[in-house]
């Protein structure tokens, strides 16, 4: 849990990092911003800060493949004294603008921050904040004048969408500090790692998230992999266990995997069967695998749209299966040359 409610800003600075591959400028601030108007500091504020509120959490790779000028060496700077934030800002800005070489990357303000006091699950401390805005929208701006109203258009930057953002906590620095991303313009496969590799240098950490999201994916794999008609599974039994190995997860609070093999997987050809998948989902992808571990509901969430028990038949008929796979039947109509699914039910809403 993050939270501002005693957090201070204390420095603002905005430079501009354009898209260096296409030749576009790199445009560095001398000094601090100063707010005049109070009103507007509490909008910044609000939208740099509100979009930070879940367990995700990373931390900057051990090894760089950087020079010392990169974000946790400059990050480091600025926690050990203010007095060099200017200059460390812009070298941020610098590297910022070094990685902005692919064609499809979008220049935009780049944004330096200094908190004091933010609460990061319960611990009190200060965060470097970094905030990239990308892409401008066009608004209506309505005037009254006299007995008339005249309208006009501007662009401006949508403040319930923020495009790139990281805190840096002053914490775990041995650990390599904890760090919240956000990275909502990460659509573009050749620009996804952008922001939170090439630039941060970041991974992320391994907590209740991690190992949460982790299982539930090698889950998802295991079923999309394995229990397939090639293997002689129908698709009934596949969707069957996406919906046991969701609703588990759902349903608790902890995780443990004799208990997930005893509850889910059930037979011992099929619990063997995902223990040899899931060593090599782990192996293949250099994961960290324990058996124990509380459940995240923010990765039960994230994962939710791909654990749907969905049929899809043809183009015409999708059957969502939420349980109680003994009341549909699937067969083979000679008459028509059509497979089919018979539903059983009682009431019908």
């Amino acid at each position: 849990m993050i939270e501002f409610t005693r957090a201070e800003l204390s420095h603002f600075i905005i430079h501009y990092v354009g898209n260096k591959g296409l030749g576009e400028e790199l445009t560095l601030s001398d000094t601090c911003f100063e707010f005049k108007d109070d009103f507007v500091k509490d909008t910044v504020l609000r939208y740099f800060q509100t979009p930070f509120k879940t367990d995700i959490y990373h931390k900057f790779k051990n090894k760089s493949a950087f020079n010392i000028h990169d974000v946790k060496a400059l990050s480091e700077g600025i926690f050990e004294s203010k007095k060099n934030f200017v200059q460390n800002s812009k070298d941020i800005a610098k590297h910022l603008y070094d990685q902005s070489t692919h064609a499809k990357i979008k220049g935009g303000e780049f944004y330096v921050c200094y908190f004091k006091d933010v609460l990061v699950d319960a611990e009190l401390c200060d965060a470097i904040g970094v905030f990239k805005t990308e892409n401008k929208e066009t608004f209506l701006k309505v005037y009254q004048h006299m007995d008339n109203f005249e309208i006009d258009t501007d662009n401006g930057i949508n403040l319930n969408k923020l495009d790139k953002g990281c805190l840096i906590y002053n914490t775990e620095q041995k650990k390599g500090y904890k760090m919240s991303i956000i990275d909502t313009n990460n659509k573009v496969a050749e620009c996804a790692l952008y922001w939170e590799v090439d630039f941060l240098n970041a991974t992320l950490t391994e907590n209740n998230y991690y190992h949460t999201n982790n299982f539930i994916e090698s889950c998802r794999g295991f079923c999309e992999d394995i229990l397939t008609t090639e293997n002689n599974v129908t698709k009934q039994d596949k969707m069957m266990m996406l919906n046991k190995s969701a609703s588990y997860f759902k349903e608790r609070d902890d995780f443990k995997l004799k208990e997930f093999e005893k509850e889910v997987m059930v037979e011992p050809e099929l619990i063997k069967a995902f223990k040899d998948y899931r060593k090599d989902f782990n192996d293949r992808l250099d994961l960290t695998a324990i058996d124990e571990f509380e459940v995240s509901p923010t990765a039960v969430k994230k994962n939710q749209k791909y654990m749907r028990s969905v049929v899809k038949l043809d183009k015409n008929f999708h059957v969502y299966i939420h349980g109680r796979h003994d009341y549909i039947e699937r067969g083979y109509d000679e008459a028509t040359g059509l497979k089919y699914y018979k539903l059983f039910y009682t009431n019908e809403e």
